[in-house]
């Protein structure tokens, strides 16, 4: 594309240096991915390494690069052949020139965004599930993986970086990609890797405590999620829709940022006495019994496999989703009966006699660990371990909470590693146990995680369930500057295996 053509088309940019005449490939913030065409996206918050990511970029002779107006290395960026200048920090420009330069894919396909705390991985699946299952052609981004076709990708992020975003996006469309199911996290939503993008649905779970060292308040992490709402009003597609969980905390934030904004949205709701509402009958081991009912519609019983009442929210979330896109309500009640489970989203693991059961949930918040203690106290049992720890280097407001929702909702706690990276893991299990109620005794500190868990299928007696939470699906234990291979899964399965064969 001419630059005369993408100044034309993004009125946030202008051409300081070099000629309109000169063509661009494309548009990167990652120096290490620049080619000879492309522009050179410098961020505000590079500070001090921006200097070295010019250097690289000059060594790739990357024709252009674009750099906020008044930016302190507007004198280095000269050396460009060609300098584009924004109004603001290119990061939030960044999407809609990769959008532009991908030829906007994003109108393209229909894309199912999903924002929350929790809960954003086991939508995106359930409705892929869903959706394949009425052979359509789907596609996932998320935490997990980015998965199509036959193509399975590891971005490193939640949300991908605005260029990877719009690269896969028009990859998808190539592949003929009707639906894409795209987890939109506060990160992503506030660095504006989802600018530019038209988005066909928009999600929100729920909002609770966390990631307050990114967003420093609640207000502000409540501010970011709202901007995928901001988002969806500015779509080209028609007949969009926004969906929230009323019963769901943090939605009636929410839902109020939305009504007061004016913004114009077809946005359902789920909760009581809203446009759609259910009612669970049963919870236990084999799954969750629930009433749904739609407006102006007959109520219908639904079961699903799935385990937990998070998860009666998500699929009663998903089903709305799949009606506003059109899906027969009877076709969903019976793919919901048979769902594939998430990896490492209440994922059961069980000894050989499936007397003695385990759980390894991703569960790294105070509500998440809340809703999934709960949800086993539901279930019969004889006695309830949770194991878990929080990670280093990042929020440690939430280590006292978890530590006090474990002691009210286990019978014993086991504080553990959980990504400890540069931090001291004895400090942040002090962190942890500063949440015990002052005579709280029924809790073990193990700092390894391996033997923290072969501890709890040591003691965890017939009929008792043992929850292994923090982690979930990850496959490496950050220690330090180093990454170990690990899983909770894995160690649990082996830890069942040693110990039965010791009980012999």
């Amino acid at each position: 594309m001419l630059i005369s053509e993408l100044v034309k088309k993004i009125k946030k940019i202008s051409l300081l240096v070099g000629s309109e005449e000169e063509k661009i490939s494309y548009i990167q913030s990652d120096s290490r991915k620049l080619e000879t065409g492309d522009i050179f996206c410098l961020y505000e918050n590079f500070g001090e390494k921006s200097i070295e990511y010019i250097e690289d970029a000059i060594r790739k002779k990357t024709k252009a690069i674009l750099v906020r107006k008044n930016s302190p290395y507007l004198a280095e960026a000269q050396k460009f052949k060609v300098v584009l200048v924004s109004q603001e920090d290119p990061m939030q420009v960044h999407g809609f020139i990769a959008s532009i330069l991908k030829e906007e894919p994003s109108k393209k396909c229909k894309i199912i965004a999903v924002t929350g705390t929790n809960g954003k991985t086991s939508m995106t699946y359930i409705l892929n599930d869903i959706f394949s299952r009425e052979n359509k052609n789907c596609g996932i981004i998320g935490t997990i993986e980015t998965r199509y076709g036959n193509k399975v990708i590891q971005t490193g992020y939640t949300t991908p970086d605005a260029s990877t975003l719009n690269e896969v996006l028009d990859d998808m469309v190539k592949e003929e990609i009707e639906y894409v199911f795209m987890e939109a996290s506060s990160h992503g939503l506030k660095l504006g890797r989802l600018n530019g993008l038209h988005l066909y649905g928009a999600l929100f779970t729920n909002l609770t405590r966390d990631h307050l060292d990114f967003h420093k308040t609640m207000g502000d992490y409540l501010k970011s999620k709202f901007l995928l709402f901001k988002l969806l009003a500015k779509s080209a597609h028609k007949n969009t829709f926004a969906a929230i969980s009323m019963d769901s905390a943090g939605a009636d934030k929410m839902y109020s940022l939305i009504k007061k904004s004016n913004l114009k949205l077809n946005l359902l709701q789920f909760g009581k006495g809203k446009h759609f509402e259910g009612k669970i009958n049963e919870l236990s081991l084999r799954g969750i019994n629930f009433d749904f009912k739609e407006k102006g519609s007959r109520q219908v019983s639904v079961t699903t496999n799935l385990l937990g009442n998070f998860n009666y929210l998500n699929v009663s979330l998903a089903i709305v989703a799949a009606r506003a896109l059109g899906l027969e309500l009877e076709s969903i009640r019976n793919t919901v009966g048979t769902l594939i489970p998430v990896n490492g989203r209440f994922q059961i693991v069980y000894n050989n006699k499936k007397t003695r059961v385990a759980i390894v949930d991703y569960a790294h918040t105070p509500d998440a660990l809340s809703n999934v203690l709960k949800s086993i106290q539901e279930i019969p049992h004889s006695k309830v371990i949770c194991v878990f720890g929080c990670g280093g280097d990042r929020d440690k407001t939430k280590r006292p909470i978890m530590g006090k929702i474990a002691s009210k909702l286990s019978d014993l706690v086991i504080i553990t590693s959980d990504n400890p990276r540069t931090e001291d893991p004895e400090k942040i299990l002090d962190d942890i146990q500063a949440g015990f109620p002052k005579k709280f005794s029924s809790f073990l500190r193990i700092t390894n995680r391996r033997q923290a868990i072969k501890k709890g299928i040591e003691i965890l007696p017939d009929q008792g369930l043992l929850l292994v939470a923090g982690k979930g699906h990850e496959t490496v234990q950050i220690i330090g500057n180093k990454k170990e291979d690990f899983s909770d899964l894995r160690e649990l399965t082996e830890a069942f295996q040693h110990d039965e064969q010791s009980r012999r």
